[in-house]
């Protein structure tokens, strides 16, 4: 017993001692959010919330499947109407993200080899995988989203793979990832005025991005500039009509847009500029004829 007890005297002492021997943490160099108690964060760092904003009102967004007159692909327009509630004019921003997602589950294997019943949790089903995606205003690469060092990293890992004779491609940016990088980086947004009471001017009533036929593509019968179509605004007292405009081309196992994202930003604010996020899932709309 008195072994036992010498024993567990030693080994606390030592624990003592090395307590002792361990540097002090280093103290925080990161500045202190305003209006919050975390220490060392900084904006990008919290996960984006979008603030309540009373003097605008996101009435309703509307989605339409329809042809491009190019004949080689289909739109997916996102009308999203937005409402002022104040006398005065506001400048918003916005991004409208459409894209298609879906998890790693291979159908045709599954029919062959079905997932036992008795395991409820599927892995497969939990992993997303991001085919395509179409941004309004204007495209944004997976090394925007990433980061360089951690697109450097997939393009490493890749290269091993098909060293080890794997049939494998380049991964995009998962949806959560891509919504997550355009929630902290509204500065490609486009810009927009929400008129009150003044209404707009002449010039701003409708405001678009298209590019009409140049003769030589009327005798082509071409229009190789409509897909930089993105948007048209219609402007009116107290209601702004925003249109975007997806283009898909066809292509062999041709998939339609089955998810969008609506991002309202405040440019005029510096943190907590996030007004309007939403979430869309479109998998059952079908194509206007």
């Amino acid at each position: 017993m008195k072994k036992y007890i010498s024993f567990l005297f030693l080994a606390l002492m030592s624990l003592s001692v090395f307590s002792q021997d361990q540097a002090p943490p280093k103290p925080s160099t990161g500045k202190q959010l305003p209006g919050t108690g975390y220490d060392g964060l900084k904006p990008y760092d919290l996960y984006p919330v979008a603030i309540y904003d009373p003097r605008i009102s996101v009435k309703g967004v509307t989605f339409i499947r329809r042809y491009a007159d190019t004949g080689r692909g289909e739109f997916l327009d996102v009308q999203v109407e937005l409402q002022s509630r104040v006398p005065q004019d506001h400048n918003y921003s916005i991004y409208i993200l459409a894209a298609y997602e879906r998890d790693r589950v291979n159908d045709s294997e599954r029919e062959l080899i079905p997932y036992p019943a008795w395991r409820k949790w599927d892995p497969l089903k939990e992993d997303r995988i991001l085919y395509f995606s179409n941004l309004m205003p204007e495209q944004i690469t997976a090394k925007e989203v990433w980061g360089e060092e951690l697109f450097n990293k997939k393009k490493t890992d890749l290269d091993k793979l098909h060293w080890k004779g794997f049939p494998a491609e380049f991964p995009e940016p998962t949806f959560d990832e891509v919504v997550d990088y355009l929630c902290k980086n509204p500065a490609k947004a486009l810009p927009l005025t929400v008129f009150g009471e003044s209404g707009p001017p002449k010039e701003k009533v409708v405001v678009f991005n298209y590019i009409a036929q140049t003769a030589e593509e009327k005798k082509r019968y071409v229009h190789e500039t409509l897909p930089k179509h993105t948007y048209t605004m219609y402007n009116n007292k107290y209601q702004t009509s925003l249109t975007s405009h997806h283009y898909t081309e066809y292509r062999p196992n041709f998939l339609a847009f089955n998810k969008v994202a609506v991002l309202v930003f405040d440019p005029s604010k510096q943190v907590n500029n996030l007004l309007f996020r939403k979430f869309y899932d479109i998998s059952d709309l079908k194509i206007t004829y």
